[in-house]
């Protein structure tokens, strides 16, 4: 049996392989810089312990990746909120440390504070209870509390945004942000605010 999945991707065309009894995720790029980036960053991460899926092979424009299932953070979240839970604290700081390991090994790779930038909930995995990695090819030099913002804004608007769970979630989790990152929680505010900005106005230009 073979079949072909499209997944969702923004940059890329993204598929998973069924064949059999097993499975694969094939990332074909648009840019072959960006696939030499996000080839270089998954093996530095798995080098240094990271959760990141492994590389299987190279195919031209395209990465053969580990198949580490659907459950995305965005799932988990939604998930979350739908339960009305208010237990997910361990998942956040799972994601943290995971964060902090990231900016320790990228920033003494490339000598520059590197951050994730693309940090949309989508682009970590939850995968035998622990958080993963899989979208690297925005990596850049930046600041903590970018990545930082941009996490908290988008906890606040994927939809139903702003609903009064996500609000009590987002208190909880720019603390936790703050205190991990050990960032001013108002520069993560601040950034966070500057995001939802952007966000909206992505969402105008998606609209027309």
């Amino acid at each position: 049996m073979y079949k072909k999945i499209s997944l969702t991707s923004k940059r890329n065309q993204v598929s998973r392989i069924i064949e059999n009894d097993s499975s694969f995720i094939l990332k074909t790029f648009n840019n072959y810089e960006d696939l030499k980036k996000e080839l270089e960053i998954l093996i530095l991460l798995k080098q240094n312990g990271l959760t990141v899926p492994d590389v299987t092979d190279i195919n031209d424009n395209s990465l053969i990746l580990q198949d580490l299932g659907d459950n995305t953070l965005l799932d988990w979240y939604e998930n979350e909120e739908k339960i009305n839970s208010t237990d997910y604290e361990g998942i956040l700081y799972k994601l943290c440390r995971w964060l902090k390991k990231y900016y320790a090994v990228t920033s003494a790779f490339y000598n520059q504070q590197y951050i994730v930038w693309d940090v949309n909930f989508r682009n970590f995995i939850i995968y035998k209870g622990e958080v993963y990695g899989i979208d690297f090819e925005q990596s850049r030099q930046g600041r903590i509390e970018e990545d930082a913002g941009k996490l908290a804004a988008y906890a606040l608007t994927y939809d139903p945004q702003m609903t009064d769970w996500k609000k009590f979630f987002n208190g909880r989790f720019v603390n936790i942000l703050a205190s991990e990152f050990n960032v001013g929680a108002e520069l993560i505010l601040s950034e966070m605010e500057k995001e939802i900005r952007s966000i909206k106005e992505r969402r105008k230009k998606e609209a027309k």
